[in-house]
């Protein structure tokens, strides 16, 4: 009769293994539908990449970072088994913006993209297209005559550019500008627009005003003029920039703006993801 020996190695090696499962079980109970609105500021270095999740559990992901650690953040944020996402907006083709999603195109089955309709002939971006045509992916370019219903509350009211007008702009200025909308709260995502943009959109006289804004541009000189921020009068404002970057993001013209007007200001470079939730 061959005999067994538990020894303490044994079930220390059962405990580790049992309180793995319990804490792995957990995190997929808490990323499962809530119904509140989660939306993910990703810190993802000098960039930008919002990670929102509607309180249907429906998941949308605006920008895709300078480098591939938005994968490592999606898998921080979406249930292990959850390989769908619904919509990925690229605002614009800047390596800075855009640089993971022809990665999250391939791993993920993406059911929709939303484009500016600027035709660029850059490498990266025609990865991200080859990707949409292999995977045969729905395309949406901007129209600020349509919105985008998540058809749980959530809501896409897109505000800029036109896309039969964005080849008028430069890469910046041709960003792709969101306002979410959500019950009595909104946030504002207006991509990498400068000035001239943002002038533009004020006398189109749409509604701007937004809970939260996130800073165009990463907080640059060139954007978040003081009209601008007059009409989104945000509670908050975030800005997604880089530790000690070299393009000094955020400018001080634009902390200063933000606190005459004595609006709050959070960014990535100090905290880390920055993480909001709407009930």
């Amino acid at each position: 009769m061959r005999h067994f020996c538990i020894t303490f190695r044994h079930i220390l090696f059962v405990c580790v293994l049992a309180a793995s499962l319990c804490a792995l079980a957990l995190r997929e109970v808490l990323l499962l539908p809530d119904g509140k609105l989660h939306l993910y500021f990703l810190d993802i270095g000098q960039g930008d990449a919002t990670f929102i999740v509607t309180p249907s559990g429906k998941q949308i992901l605006v920008d895709g970072g300078p480098d591939m650690s938005t994968l490592e953040h999606l898998g921080i944020y979406m249930p292990f088994f959850d390989r769908s996402i619904d919509l990925v907006v690229l605002t614009h083709p800047n390596a800075d913006h855009m640089t993971a999603l022809p990665e999250v195109l391939r791993r993920y089955h993406v059911s929709s993209v939303l484009l500016s309709g600027s035709d660029y002939n850059l490498g990266r971006y025609s990865a991200m297209i080859e990707q949409i045509l292999l995977q045969k992916i729905s395309v949406v370019l901007a129209d600020p005559a349509t919105d985008i219903d998540m058809e749980d509350g959530v809501v896409l009211d897109i505000l800029w550019p036109q896309s039969d007008t964005v080849s008028d702009f430069d890469v910046n200025n041709a960003s792709v500008a969101l306002r979410l909308l959500y019950k009595d709260n909104s946030v504002l995502l207006p991509g990498d627009i400068e000035a001239l943009a943002e002038n533009i959109i004020l006398q189109s006289g749409v509604p701007l005003r937004s809970t939260v804004l996130k800073a165009a541009h990463h907080g640059s000189k060139s954007s978040s003029s003081t009209g601008f921020l007059l009409a989104a009068e945000p509670e908050l404002v975030i800005v997604s920039a880089g530790r000690d970057n070299r393009f000094g993001h955020p400018h001080a013209g634009v902390l200063d703006r933000l606190e005459n007007m004595s609006i709050p200001l959070r960014s990535t470079a100090k905290e880390g993801t920055i993480s909001l939730t709407f009930p």
